[in-house]
């Protein structure tokens, strides 16, 4: 006789179901309670088979961890060692509470939809096995991962720029320049006609009531594109704009800073180590920012130099975001004179002498030329030691 079978609604009560896994279950049980009928034992085997996908199909299930590949290309791409160890303690400490999300591949692997830093975690212990909860294949997977880690307060603001950036592209085709410049003007318009809160307030309605709300700013086919895929993300366009498209055009230094932390971590003494210290704050790689070569007026690879500098020390004390531009204050007035008003009396003196021409020159008498040559010789001894 064929084991007694639990069951199923109360096996899996809780489980997360889908409407169109729903038929699946009722087919599997169907076979099950069939094959249970026929009272064989050489379908025991079968039945177990079975078994193994209803579960897979409805709920909860162990899998294990070699089957399982990170999604290429998911939004979060700064894990560091530090984060990957952290939740290894984290998980050795308190087990794995939250199960990870799985898509099944064709050929019996799977893909995380959520969860790598517990399967990364789970590979550092040595872990066999995770519990996860299989979903069927998403229509787009690029974008429900996207609106898996948007929630994500841990998300880096230049890893979420990315990701915006890419389901963007993906849907209008334009690149990170044109999406950046349709953007600002879309919304430079609106906040000149007053219309800034209304355009906030469609992040929280439905798809359609945003298309339709969308018409009544007058924008164009491309605005609207690049608007619609930022509020169906539940994203504020403007500050989006404000806040995340700034990450995009970093310099290299300081995007790798807020990936990785230090660039210069063998400056570090024996007393402390490269993980103490956190990865570069969104605000605070702002600021850093205008350590430019524009800005202070010196090569690019000597702004580079004092950005580096700044970022590490910015790090390693955890300065907060005023404590940051204060630096910033310092290094600039190491390169940047005081700039310092016209003054009128000068001014009016350059008219007046503009002013002689040559016959004013040949009606003077020579006492009087002679006199002028004199001033005008001292006046130039003087002027040279104040121009830098």
């Amino acid at each position: 006789m064929a084991k007694a079978l639990p069951t199923i609604s109360t096996k899996f009560k809780g489980a997360v179901q889908k409407s169109d896994q729903e038929k699946k279950i009722s087919e599997l049980q169907i076979e099950i309670e069939q094959l249970r009928s026929a009272s064989a034992p050489e379908l025991e085997a079968e039945i177990e088979k079975l078994r193994s996908q209803l579960e897979a199909t409805s709920g909860e299930v162990e899998i294990d961890v070699v089957l399982i590949d990170p999604n290429p290309n998911q939004p979060r791409q700064t894990i560091t060692n530090a984060s990957i160890q952290a939740k290894a303690r984290s998980l050795k400490k308190y087990g794995q509470i939250a199960p990870v999300i799985l898509v099944q591949q064709e050929n019996g692997r799977y893909t995380l939809l959520d969860g790598q830093l517990r399967w990364e975690g789970a590979k550092v212990l040595g872990w066999e096995k995770l519990r996860a909860v299989v979903v069927p294949a998403p229509q787009d997977l690029d974008q429900s991962s996207l609106l898996t880690f948007l929630g994500f307060e841990d998300l880096n603001p230049l890893d979420k720029a990315e990701a915006i950036i890419k389901e963007i592209t993906k849907i209008t085709g334009f690149e990170v320049e044109e999406i950046s410049t349709i953007l600002a003007t879309v919304l430079k318009r609106i906040e000149r006609d007053g219309k800034i809160k209304e355009l906030t307030k469609l992040v929280t309605v439905s798809a359609e009531e945003q298309k339709n709300g969308l018409e009544a700013f007058s924008v164009t086919n491309n605005e609207q594109d690049i608007l619609l895929t930022l509020l169906e993300l539940g994203l504020n366009p403007a500050s989006v704009k404000a806040n995340l498209m700034p990450m995009l055009f970093l310099p290299q230094d300081l995007k790798d800073a807020i990936r990785i932390g230090l660039a210069c971590p063998e400056e570090l003494n024996s007393n402390h180590s490269l993980r103490e210290y956190h990865t570069l704050k969104g605000a605070h790689a702002l600021a850093l920012s205008v350590l430019s070569a524009k800005v202070l007026g010196i090569e690019d690879k000597v702004a580079a130099q004092e950005r580096i500098k700044a970022t590490d020390e910015v790090l390693k004390n955890n300065l907060t975001v005023p404590e940051t531009r204060a630096l910033i204050n310092q290094i600039k007035a190491k390169y940047l004179t005081e700039t310092k008003t016209e003054s009128k009396e000068i001014k009016f003196a350059i008219a007046k002498i503009s002013t002689l021409s040559d016959a004013s020159l040949a009606e003077a008498s020579n006492e009087q030329l002679a006199q002028l040559k004199e001033l005008l010789t001292t006046k130039l001894a003087d002027i040279e030691k104040f121009i830098h």
